[in-house]
Parts: C-alpha cells; structure tokens; sequence
C-alpha cells in the first residue's frame, strides 16, 4: 500500500488520517447559480436541514473565482440511499440554476490528510482520525488509498461519465493565526493558491475538468476563515501531475515552506484534503446540464464558458 514510499522515509511533522470510513459515502456539492435568487437559497437550506433523509454533516460556502453570486451546499451522507431518498422530496433541486454534483464514494477509494488532530470541515467531522506516517512525500495520496495497493486507478471508458474520475477537497483554516502568520499567509501563499485554482480553471489539458475556489460560511451565510479548493481531474494520475511538477502548484508549495521557515517552523495555519477516485456509476449530476462533469472527459469547458452558460459574464 505504500509503493510511492521512499525507504527509511520518516515524515518531520505529524499528520492525521480519517479512520473507519463509511461503506459508502455520498459527498453531494449542490450550487445556486441563480445570483441573487435568495428564494431558492433559503428554500435549498431548508431542504438540507428539516425533514428526513438530511445530510449526516453540512456545510455551506459561496465560490470565490466567478464573478457571479454562487451559494454552495455541501453535504456528506454516510448512507447513499437516505441521499438518494432526500433527493426524490428535495423541491430546489427542480429550481432552474441549481446544480447538483454527487459522488458515491467505497470506503477503499478515499483518503484523508490533516496537518491537525482537531476536526477540520469535509468527512472528518463523521470519522476520528489516527497518526499516519504515510505522508510527506510524493505519491502519499494514493498509498492513503487502499484500492491502489491493487488497482492504477486510471481513467476508464463508461457511460454516461468515465470511471474513476477523481475528486479532491483541500482545505485551508486560518482563524487560529495570529497578526504575522495572517499577513505572511494573505501576501505570498493565498495569491498563489488563487492563480494555481485559476489555471486549472482554464487549462483542461492538465486533465482538470472542473477548479472552484470555496469561502467556507456557516450554515447561514455568514464568511468564516476558512478557504476550500474542490477540484474535479480525469483521474488521479492528473492531480498528481499537477502537484508534482507544474509551476503553479509548485509555487503554492514553495510560499508555504517560506512562510513556514519565516515563522520559525512554527504556525497555526490549518490544512487539510480528501481525496477520492469514483468508480464507473459512481458520480450522478442533477439539475442544470451546465456542469463541466457533464462533457468529461472529451468535451471540457472551461471555467469561463460555465460562466457564459449560466448568464454570468
């Protein structure tokens, strides 16, 4: 399970992983593209928080890289069915500009890191988490993945969506950071996290189909610090390519270990990701037919005809 693993690879830091994952979990984004249609907002919220078949977590978040007004809904159901049932009585999804993007996920095709043991938005807020030492290195995500001790997890032909797209949530948590870490942080890592989640946006040759940047709110609306970058690639083999070797993760990178050595190695930035590869059937999209996961993987638009197509600029 640990093929990528260097020999004698001792990570410098401590990291955690959710444990005892679900059987099956659907992860469901739901988008309002409406702009200013607070209606289909508050109806959507209360969907998503009254009746039966709720998410068993839920959280909410607006896009950053649009010019549009988007809300965002994102919710983790550890039974696929109950999602499936909240489906059938949602009454917004019918709503004309909402969207739904739903990824049924095995237990053996996810995994999660956490620069914290404390609970960070995503999954973890369902699973406890456990030291890992299966990190700190290139490759690590997919050792974290059990199914690839025995599968590449390559892209393979299915209709009406590839199998093993690849899905991932990574997220940045600064309320804890004091007066320094916040300007170190909003001066040279945020701007280049931003352009990294930019270029993917319009470079579908990198295997991304989809790159949205997330503020993360509360369940009414209101800004927490709190950042999320959910990503949709090909595959995973995509991802890693990106994070590897292109400039504009690499940039990321760098200003961040710069920060890092500039605070003395000592920082209260939280970080975290999931990560999932979804099998052929696995991914389900519901309302407006604008979704980029809609044309994968020959057809990708860019970030900027998903705009147009939702009348955005």
């Amino acid at each position: 399970m640990t093929a990528s693993r260097p020999e004698g690879h001792v990570p410098s830091v401590p990291a955690w992983s959710a444990v005892d994952l679900p059987e099956r979990t659907a992860f469901s984004m739901i988008s309002v593209w409406s702009g200013v249609d607070a209606a289909a907002v508050e109806e959507l919220k209360t969907d998503l928080t009254s009746g039966d078949d709720t998410p068993d977590h839920l959280e909410r978040a607006r896009l950053v890289n649009t010019d549009d007004q988007v809300a965002v809904f994102l919710g983790y159901w550890t039974d696929p069915e109950s999602h499936s049932r909240w489906c059938r009585r949602a009454r917004a999804l019918s709503r004309r500009g909402v969207m739904s993007e739903t990824a049924v996920i095995p237990a053996e095709r996810w995994e999660t890191l956490h620069s914290t043991e404390e609970t960070t938005p995503g999954v973890r807020n369902l699973l406890a988490a456990e030291l890992t030492d299966v990190h700190e290195y290139w490759g690590a995500a997919r050792d974290r993945i059990p199914a690839s001790a025995k599968d590449d997890l390559a892209s393979e032909p299915a209709e009406p969506l590839p199998g093993n797209l690849c899905l991932i949530r990574s997220g940045q948590v600064w309320g804890r950071c004091g007066d320094r870490e916040r300007s170190l942080y909003f001066s040279d890592v945020e701007p280049n996290l931003s352009a990294g989640i930019d270029f993917l946006a319009e470079h579908p040759e990198t295997g991304c189909i989809s790159s949205r940047f997330l503020r993360e709110q509360t369940i009414d609306g209101e800004d927490l610090e709190s950042t999320s970058f959910v990503g949709w690639f090909r595959d995973l083999r995509s991802l890693e390519d990106w994070s590897k070797s292109h400039p504009t993760h690499l940039a990321i990178f760098d200003s961040f270990l710069s920060m890092v050595a500039d605070l003395g190695f000592e920082i209260e930035l939280r970080l975290w990701h999931e990560v999932a590869v979804i099998p052929a059937g696995g991914v389900r999209l519901a309302g407006t037919e604008a979704s980029p996961l809609a044309g994968a993987p020959s057809a990708v638009p860019s970030q900027a005809t998903y705009r147009k197509s939702q009348g955005g600029p």
